[in-house]
């Protein structure tokens, strides 16, 4: 007993010292203990203020960070993150973690996004490269690839200003910066903005300084006699498109020089001289505008036609009269000739003549070819199409894109979408769409509002059959030839297919069968159809010469100025014509399909690659021009206007085809606008002739009438009253 009573203590002592002991009992959660938070910020910035539980600090060189923190509980409100100026013109701003900071427990690295902000200025050049004052601005819109819209008027545009440079996103491996870049929308100056939209692009996080190059034009106006060559007027009055009006002197040479004036339409008319109506005057481009005046000269030269015409018309209504006075004047102006007397000039310029007009009457066959001439052929410009997609659904821009359309990530579905393609298309010179196609519900109903858009607008069509799958494994011939013969059946007599003699049908994907099997393919259709392939090598246009209509290579892949694409479209092109073939050549800006695993890259240059191809593809003798093409953004072979390239390669296309491309995507050309407009001066001279000759016409014709069968009323008046009587 006394034994187990020493002992007590013993046991009392260690059961203290196990309660005491930790870990013997629960210990507390590591998250409500102190220690260490561990940050990296992204992007990784030196020099960012980081706060928690009173403790501060700044990011290193590599944009991390160790706080100690009482524990881990709740740290998304303890955590402050402050606006710091990292730079003189960088600002960071907190914008989200990874998760929860709350993480961080046992020495985790916490991501922290930030937001960056860059102080951008900026400086205006003309296509020259010099420089212009920004006073002659009046308005400036940027815009963001996140949609965001930057307005500047007065004083904002020419000082410094602080735009988003780039924010974070949740990725598959934590957080990752996305810089932000800025495209240049509209430059106003006078009224009319100077860049095209979209077609300058900024990134802040790459350059701190823009140059903004606007379109300014050299235009000399010159102002002629309408009638007779000679310079008229003394100078011209310019109508901008803010309404205000300029006056400029003719110079010794009979002409003003502007030397840098806005891209616009103006309103334009010359000052002395006679007479001279507004004329609305497009400018795109360094021209030379020649105008017409009428002078008072010409008024005295339509003055003497119209009455000559007049009175020729009065003597026409009496054939009496018309008749005495040729022979009296003949007769007279013989006899002085037959007695060799001489006759005043007058009289024998009116001889001359006369005969003239007898011999040119007389031979109106040898008037005629004198007239026409040897008439110099002129070749037909060769026609130009563009391939043309209709794919796109609204999830399809959500794959593999870097660059989107200007109209908005459109679907195929929208017919306004087609119909501004196809007006803008048209502005640039291409004749027509190479469709691509084959026969599911979705891509039938697709292509019916395509051929109602193109018959409206007068625009030409063609198909590229898609003849593979997904996959690019090849459909099936009896697959190919059905839906031939179903494209035939609707639309081989439509005339929005009318381009060559049949509608024309590209096979992507012939090249994967045997000649036989092609032959048996196509036989039914080709009656009704041009059925080309798709051949990449001569070999192969060769070996399918008998059995196809011609070959269309797709080949947007080659640098133009690098590979030798001359040489091969050449050869594909004999190939071709040697078997009677149509020969489509290719002509492409760039390519670029990284975002689908491809490692080929041909730069855009500018637009030098662009026509480097149209120059090789033009050599190779073409019956058509393929463009790849309007809208194949995964490849990045598209001209159709971008947020990022803007309108530049349509302008290229079109500077290509020799016309003038001014359209502006966003706006509907359907639609009715305020333009300038005037009357020219050939057509105020002929409604004044018309004017002047309607009043002797209606006189003369009156005279021509027939008049009543009972005689002239002074006639019927003088009968006797028995004469009356008798009648009666």
């Amino acid at each position: 007993m006394s034994a187990r009573r020493r002992l007590l203590p013993v046991l009392a002592l260690a059961a203290l010292l196990v309660t005491l002991t930790p870990g013997a009992a629960s210990a507390a959660p590591a998250s409500a203990l102190p220690g260490t938070l561990r940050m990296q910020m992204v992007p990784p910035m030196r020099g960012v203020l980081v706060s928690v539980d009173g403790n501060s600090g700044r990011t290193d060189a590599h944009g991390r960070l160790d706080l100690r923190v009482r524990n881990f509980t709740g740290l998304d409100e303890r955590l402050r993150v402050a606006p710091t100026a990292v730079a003189a013109d960088r600002k960071v701003i907190f914008d989200r973690t990874r998760g929860s900071a709350d993480h961080g427990v046992r020495g985790r690295m916490v991501e922290i996004g930030l937001r960056t902000v860059r102080r951008v200025s900026w400086s205006y050049l003309d296509r020259f490269d010099t420089p212009v004052p920004a006073d002659r601005v009046t308005a400036m819109r940027l815009r963001s690839n996140t949609g965001e819209i930057v307005e500047l008027t007065g004083a904002d545009l020419s000082r410094p200003l602080w735009l988003a440079e780039s924010r974070t996103q949740q990725g598959p491996r934590g957080l990752a910066s996305k810089r932000l870049y800025y495209v240049v929308d509209t430059v106003m100056v006078d009224g009319t903005s100077v860049v095209n939209r979209a077609g300058q692009k900024f990134v802040p996080w790459e350059r701190q300084r823009w140059m903004i190059r606007l379109l300014f034009f050299k235009v000399t106006f010159s102002a002629s006699d309408m009638v007779f060559t000679r310079r008229a007027g003394h100078g011209i009055e310019l109508t901008r498109a803010d309404g205000r009006v300029q006056r400029l002197p003719f110079a010794d040479d009979g002409s003003a020089l502007v030397p840098d004036l806005p891209r616009g339409t103006y309103t334009v008319s010359v000052l002395g001289g006679g007479l001279s109506f507004g004329r609305p005057v497009s400018i795109s481009r360094d021209q030379q505008v020649d105008l017409d005046v009428i002078s008072p000269l010409d008024l005295v030269l339509v003055g003497v036609a119209v009455f000559g015409l007049a009175c020729g018309l009065v003597v026409a209504g009496r054939p009496a009269l018309r008749r005495r006075l040729a022979a009296r004047r003949l007769g007279h102006l013989a006899r002085r000739l037959v007695r060799g007397r001489r006759t005043s000039r007058p009289q024998h310029a009116a001889l001359c003549l006369v005969a003239a007009m007898l011999a040119l009457t007389g031979t109106p066959s040898a008037r005629a070819r004198a007239d026409a001439g040897p008439a110099p052929s002129a070749a037909a410009p060769v026609p130009l199409f563009a391939f043309y997609y209709i794919w796109f659904n609204p999830t399809s821009w959500h794959r593999a894109k870097t660059d989107y359309p200007l109209l908005g990530r459109y679907s195929s579905d929208d017919t306004e979408i087609m119909r501004r393609h196809v007006r803008m298309a048209k502005a640039a010179g291409i004749d027509g769409f190479l469709v691509s196609w084959k026969h599911t519900p979705q891509l039938d109903g697709r292509l019916a509002k395509l051929v109602e858009v193109a018959r409206e607008q007068d625009f030409r069509l063609g198909i590229v059959y898609q003849g593979i799958d997904f996959a690019r494994k090849p459909l099936p011939l009896a697959t190919v030839s059905r839906d031939l013969d179903l494209f035939a059946s609707r639309y081989a007599d439509d005339p929005v297919f009318a381009v060559f003699d049949r509608p024309l049908v590209v096979w992507n994907g012939s090249d994967r069968f045997s000649t036989a099997q092609v032959g048996t393919a196509t036989a039914p259709a080709r009656r009704r159809l041009l059925v080309l392939g798709t051949a990449k090598s001569v070999a192969a246009a060769q070996r399918f010469g008998a059995v196809l209509d011609g070959q269309a290579y797709y080949w947007s892949s080659a640098d133009p100025l690098r590979d030798q694409v001359r040489e091969k479209l050449t050869a594909m092109a004999q190939a071709v014509h040697q078997r009677g073939g149509l020969w489509i050549a290719p002509v492409a800006p760039g390519y670029d399909a990284r975002a689908i695993g491809g490692r080929r890259v041909i730069e855009r240059r500018d637009g030098a690659t662009l026509r480097a191809s149209f120059a090789a593809a033009r050599e190779a003798q073409p019956d058509a021009l393929g463009v790849i093409s309007w809208n194949e953004f995964t490849e990045n072979t598209y001209v159709e206007p971008s947020e990022q390239l803007g309108g530049t390669y349509l302008e290229t296309l079109a500077e290509l085809r020799g016309v003038s491309f001014d359209y502006d995507p966003r706006t509907d050309s359907g639609q009715p606008h305020d333009r300038p407009w005037g009357l020219p001066a050939w057509a105020a001279l002929a409604g004044t002739a018309c004017v002047a000759l309607g009043m002797p016409l209606v006189f003369a014709l009156r005279r021509r009438r027939p008049r009543p069968s009972g005689g002239p009323p002074t006639q019927r008046a003088r009968r006797s009253p028995a004469e009356g009587a008798a009648g009666e």
